[in-house]
């Protein structure tokens, strides 16, 4: 796989990397990297590349389109373009490589796939995180599952390219969302409040955004795609993910961390968000 190849070059030796799929098959494969700063540039090749950092918070931005990529969030890059990333501070990232014909036949047609930055997509995140979990394991019915979830990551891929094409050429302009200074004061509040494992009231959100309730609420889910709760929720499971990258603190304390009233509910909340349980995702990162 070109790509693979390029980023190998530019990045050394990915901390895990496998591949996916039937060996006589069109190819798939799943890497990890770990490093400081860089700048990634990546040619057009022959594979679609998907990207997901488990370091919590913003490091890195896409400088074709200036576009901030948030932990834990998902970005697709075309085979069709030059990509090219810079990183800023510690970097932990999934790559996900699907081959072009791989793609072609997942989806019984061809496919043009366009870039796709921060896609705060639940679906693709856990399918993501259950590919990573069960290449690691390679269980007896685990190459099953790999299947159906590569199948299921490019229809998820290809619904926000038919998305992304609709809104683009829709006559009429989006209404709704919040302003970007608006959602700025809103996630800052947020933030805050993840480091002191408090809740903000809807009030205060609001009030944040210089909205009523019900506006801000509406506004809010517009902008997100989500409820405030659930965004909070989000934000608490990515800091779970980057504690859960180091192997000595326990998952009792990273329920604290994160912000969870006691370990059960955290491994309950965290199995449904993500799709896997704490201690799976902590073996396969650092097993």
């Amino acid at each position: 796989m070109q790509a693979l190849e390029d980023m190998m070059a530019a990045l050394g030796q990915p901390a895990f990397v496998r591949a996916l799929g039937s060996v006589a098959g069109p190819r798939a494969a799943i890497a990890r990297w770990r490093h400081g700063p860089a700048i990634v540039d990546v040619r057009p090749s022959d594979s679609i590349r998907l990207a997901m950092s488990l370091v919590d918070g913003r490091n890195a931005h896409h400088r074709g389109g200036a576009t901030a990529v948030d932990g834990a969030s998902v970005s697709v890059f075309s085979p069709a373009e030059d990509a090219s990333v810079e990183v800023c501070g510690e970097a932990d990232v999934i790559q996900l490589f699907l081959h072009q014909s791989f793609v072609e036949w997942t989806l019984d047609a061809s496919f043009a796939c366009p870039p796709l930055f921060d896609l705060r997509d639940d679906r693709m995140r856990a399918t993501i995180m259950r590919i990573l979990v069960v290449s690691a394991r390679r269980g007896p019915d685990d190459g099953l599952m790999l299947e159906e979830d590569l199948h299921a990551l490019m229809l998820r891929i290809q619904r926000h390219a038919t998305r992304r094409e609709r809104d683009e050429t829709a006559s009429a302009p989006f209404r709704g969302g919040l302003s970007p200074p608006a959602f700025r004061r809103v996630d800052a509040m947020i933030e805050t409040a993840l480091d002191e494992a408090a809740s903000p009231t809807l009030e205060q959100l609001a009030g944040a955004a210089g909205l009523s309730v019900t506006h801000f609420v509406r506004a809010f889910r517009g902008h997100t795609g989500r409820t405030p709760h659930k965004y909070l929720v989000r934000r608490r499971m990515e800091r779970a993910v980057s504690l859960l990258r180091v192997a000595r603190i326990p998952i009792a304390e990273v329920a604290d961390e994160a912000g969870f009233s006691t370990p059960a509910h955290f491994v309950a909340s965290f199995r449904t968000e993500m799709g896997v349980t704490p201690g799976a995702l902590r073996e396969a990162l650092v097993g």
